[in-house]
């Protein structure tokens, strides 16, 4: 059990998206609030950047090594890629990867001080933060997203040639605070693409918005079916909660009939999250 001077940090986000889908790109906003209950006055806080591990210039990338034949003397053959890693290496070649950041600032509008270190962010606060204080602080972000398939990514788009459409998974998508704990203070170490970090608990109240052919899967609880669901579909949204066995909420007829054409409208779905330490989407 915990000691009985355990603390534990929490965050609140609100975050509002948007889903380019031509383009491939996922543009936000954010609002965190962040409760210091540890014992200790903070001056900073620093926010994870995962999708900053696809910069060329990142520790992952620049510490990848690949296999070869390569051998010394008069027999020696060349190294070697295979395929997977020359279409990986063509796409990040091809695509501009990891955040763009902006606005950075605190409740009052001032701005605030912010440090990149690769996949990781240190924002410099106007105040100290004090024992059983919380803070305040917003900021915009954006990023190409990857196609999976060809990056071996956890995240991202799959495309399927046949009929143009796309699939999109989104999981380490926001900047997210790093865990500060009892036992080593800030958990700042670059991500490298494996293992995984701790994150702290806090609520959730996210906007998705995505083209209106789409279909949006998430963290929590869905909050505005009656915008974004005909009724036929709301209905077994209330089944589903009570129902021993699995019940669709969308049949398989409707999914095939969203695929055949786009349009250019959009919905927003709304969820939230209670005492929860990820969101995806």
């Amino acid at each position: 059990e915990p000691g009985h001077q355990y603390w534990q940090q929490q965050v609140e986000y609100k975050i509002k998206v948007a889903l380019d889908e031509q383009k491939r790109y996922l543009s936000g906003s954010q609002t965190i609030r962040y409760q210091n209950n540890s014992p200790d006055t903070l001056k900073y806080l620093w926010l994870q950047l995962d999708q900053n591990i696809y910069k060329n210039d990142s520790i992952a990338e620049m510490t990848t090594t690949y296999s070869s034949d390569l051998q010394s003397g008069p027999s020696s053959k060349p190294a070697k890629l295979s395929l997977n890693q020359l279409r990986r290496q063509q796409f990040m070649s091809d695509t501009e990867l990891g955040y763009t950041l902006s606005n950075i600032k605190d409740s009052s509008g001032k701005a605030l001080n912010a440090t990149v270190v690769g996949t990781l962010m240190r924002v410099d606060l106007n105040q100290p933060l004090k024992p059983g204080k919380s803070v305040d602080l917003s900021l915009d972000f954006g990023f190409n997203i990857v196609e999976e398939d060809a990056v071996n990514s956890r995240s991202g788009y799959e495309h399927f040639e046949e009929d143009g459409n796309d699939i999109f998974l989104l999981a380490q998508w926001f900047p997210r605070l790093a865990a500060y704990t009892d036992y080593e203070a800030w958990t700042n170490k670059e991500f490298l693409g494996r293992g995984e970090f701790t994150l702290e608990f806090g609520n959730y109240d996210v906007a998705i918005t995505v083209p209106a052919d789409h279909l949006v899967s998430a963290t929590g609880e869905l909050t505005n079916a009656s915008k974004v669901l005909t009724k036929e579909q709301q209905k077994r949204l209330e089944q589903a909660k009570k129902a021993d066995r699995p019940v669709f909420i969308v049949t398989e007829e409707e999914a095939l009939e969203n695929e055949k054409e786009g349009t250019d409208k959009q919905k927003t779905w709304q969820f939230k999250a209670n005492n929860v330490r990820d969101f995806a989407f």
